[in-house]
């Protein structure tokens, strides 16, 4: 989606995958329903300020990479 202009971000990680908790003995496979729904996720840019014709653009581009798979 990047390749197609789209500001698109990974947000959401578990906290217990943050380095601190690593260290406190936190481990990749403790709920693996978090890990799972982190690893296919993305945020995608729309906020309520945004023009119609940007939200229109967005779609767009999903739609064409959607297209590609």
């Amino acid at each position: 989606m990047r390749e197609k202009g789209l500001g698109v971000q990974v947000h959401y990680m578990p906290v217990y995958l943050q380095p601190y908790y690593q260290k406190l003995g936190f481990k990749k496979g403790t709920c693996p329903v978090a890990e799972d729904f982190y690893e296919k996720e993305i945020s995608i840019p729309l906020y309520p300020s945004m023009k119609n014709e940007d939200v229109n653009y967005v779609i767009e581009k999903i739609f064409e990479v959607f297209r590609e798979i």
